[in-house]
């Protein structure tokens, strides 16, 4: 992959409205040879997958944003790559005793209550990848109500950690048990559970079995027989309250 050992470039910004956004309109703040990463003290408009937002306590968040150089992935690997990347980050948090967990697709848990998030994005020539934007919000020394942050765990760092972290590994060859490691973390793998189909409302009950490359999960209904879904299609419930 281009970019393999190649330095990194830090943007570290005040009070925008979002990492994310500020890497779309800024290509000519990317670094032409390597990965940038795009920091922020807070963010007013944080962006999450699905349109949802992103809120955090100022000064005291992971807010990051990761720029690839250009790339050649097929499609079939990029949710594969999300993946990896939200390996690298729980199971960091795990080594330094923080019982972390993953919700598909893009959160992340801690204690049953949200920790924080992971967004990509992806440029696209034909059916290839060519840059890919990887957005982290993670609760470091505070949260919003009803939110798990890191106790103990001082934001001095991070910003750089973090990025060399998630930049080594992406930079190297794709390992091939990642789906398995990263179900193994999911919090209500292979439990039954409640779904809720954000088009018609309907509940049902299944238990999730599988997970495709491009990132869909296979349940097995209570019902009877295999249904695959995308995160757009249905909301799943975790924990003791019902959707």
């Amino acid at each position: 992959m281009s970019g393999q050992g190649s330095t990194i470039k830090h943007v570290v910004l005040g009070n925008v409205p979002s990492t994310q956004a500020w890497a779309h309109a800024n290509p000519e703040q990317w670094n032409p040879l390597g990965w940038t990463a795009i920091s922020a003290d807070s963010q007013s408009q944080g962006q999450g997958s699905g349109g949802t937002t992103w809120t955090d306590v100022p000064g005291s968040s992971l807010l990051l944003t990761l720029v690839s150089p250009e790339l050649q992935w097929s499609s079939a690997f990029v949710f594969v790559r999300h993946a990896q990347a939200s390996l690298v980050v729980v199971e960091w948090l795990q080594s330094l005793g923080f019982k972390a967990q993953l919700k598909w697709p893009n959160d992340l848990y801690l204690h049953g209550l949200k920790l924080g998030g992971f967004f990509t994005e992806a440029y696209w020539q034909q059916s290839r990848c060519a840059r890919w934007f990887l957005g982290l919000g993670l609760n470091v020394s505070a949260a919003p109500e009803g939110c798990a942050f890191l106790a103990g765990l001082s934001l001095d760092g991070l910003v750089e950690q973090t990025a060399e972290m998630l930049s080594k590994a992406l930079d190297a060859p794709l390992p091939p048990d990642v789906l398995d490691r990263y179900t193994s973390h999911l919090m209500g793998w292979q439990v039954l559970g409640t779904f809720k189909d954000k088009v018609s409302g309907e509940r049902l009950q299944a238990t999730p079995r599988l997970l495709s490359p491009d990132g869909r999960l296979g349940l097995e209904l209570l019902s009877g027989g295999l249904r695959w879904v995308g995160h757009k299609e249905l909301e799943w419930s975790i924990g003791p309250d019902p959707l």
